[in-house]
C-alpha cells in the first residue's frame, strides 16, 4: 500500500503563489513615505516571510512523499 501525500501539492503551490502576491503588494507599500505605513508593512512583511517559509517546508515534504510513493510503487 503506497503512502498518499500529507499535503496536496497543487493547493500549496496556489496559496505560495498567493501568498508572493501578498508580500509583492506588502513590499509596494513599504517603499512609501509614510513612516506608519512602512512600519505596518516591516511587519507584514514578517509574517508573510513565516507564511512562505512554512509552506515551502511543506511543499517539500509533499514532493518527497510523492516521490517515495512513486519509487515503492
Amino acid at each position: 500500500m503506497t503512502e498518499e501525500p500529507t499535503f496536496d501539492l497543487g493547493d500549496l503551490v496556489s496559496e505560495l503563489a498567493r501568498a508572493n502576491i501578498e508580500l509583492w503588494h506588502q513590499e509596494d507599500i513599504a517603499r512609501s513615505q509614510d513612516d506608519s505605513a512602512v512600519v505596518k508593512a516591516k511587519r507584514n512583511i514578517d509574517k508573510l516571510n513565516q507564511r512562505r517559509n512554512d509552506l515551502i517546508e511543506k511543499i517539500d515534504e509533499s514532493a518527497i512523499q510523492a516521490m517515495e510513493a512513486a519509487r515503492r510503487g
